[in-house]
């Protein structure tokens, strides 16, 4: 890749999508840096500079208004050639009994609909591109739900169907489209978590922390929990020449779990 590469990642400032854009970057490509304004995205943009490539800051909120203006910038340099949406969100960590109607609401919003409105803003610039390239990040939930976060299993599988229809439809153009769907990896939701239960129990966060570390390490068959850099390699696959004839796949990076699991 070079800076001729445009790419372009959602829920950038933290997690994942830092990672993804710290992979981009390495390689060479001109990264757009997307996530809500705050210092955190002005820091992951800093981060990045220098890495080989170019970042640039791209605030929005992808779940509020104003979102028509979002890719103006991206526009002016005329085409998009990775999008890659990792924005969601595992919301409230209650069963099925404990969420209402706004819990279902919120995750359908943040984990489906903020990926159709984006890719609809977005495809003009993908054709554009020769043979542009479509990643969302889903979730190992979305095929095989724990009984956990049922809000958010059934928003991740709304989304793997929506990408593999999206597949099917953007074939003929040359556009391909992928899930990459994460297991247990470490990111700030398993923050909120540990926060969350360290609170309940009046306990160390760092304690209840390093418990859901060896929790999720030990139903993986490698061992260990994942971390932000497991998920940024298969992205920079996909987004590769050597990847242009997969459309329409979910590729899970879970250690193995999916195999383990009953």
């Amino acid at each position: 890749m070079d800076l001729k590469t445009q790419v372009l990642v959602t829920g950038a400032s933290r997690g994942i999508g830092l990672a993804v854009s710290r992979a981009f970057a390495v390689a060479g490509a001109r990264v757009w840096v997307c996530a809500r304004p705050s210092s955190a995205l002005d820091d992951a943009v800093a981060s990045l500079s220098g890495l080989g490539g170019k970042a640039r800051p791209l605030p929005g909120d992808l779940t509020g208004e104003g979102m028509d203006a979002l890719l103006e910038p991206v526009s002016r340099q005329g085409r998009l050639d990775v999008l890659v949406h990792n924005v969601g969100d595992v919301g409230p960590f209650a069963p099925f009994m404990e969420g209402g109607d706004r819990v279902w609401r919120d995750s359908l919003e943040i984990n489906l609909m903020a990926a159709v409105r984006l890719t609809r803003l977005a495809l003009p610039l993908l054709r554009a591109s020769a043979g542009g390239r479509i990643l969302f990040i889903g979730s190992t939930g979305a095929r095989r739900p724990t009984g956990r976060w049922p809000h958010y299993s059934a928003a991740k599988a709304a989304l793997l169907n929506f990408s593999q229809s999206l597949a099917v439809e953007l074939a003929p153009e040359g556009i391909t489209v992928n899930t990459v769907s994460p297991g247990p990896v470490w990111t700030q939701s398993w923050e909120r978590e540990a926060a969350e239960l360290a609170a309940r129990e009046s306990i160390p966060v760092a304690g209840v922390r390093q418990r859901l570390r060896n929790g999720a390490a030990a139903r993986v068959p490698l061992g260990r929990i994942g971390e932000p850099e497991d998920v940024a390699g298969i992205c920079l696959f996909l987004a590769s020449p050597a990847a242009s004839w997969i459309t329409g796949a979910d590729i899970p990076v879970d250690g193995g779990l999916g195999l383990a699991s009953p």
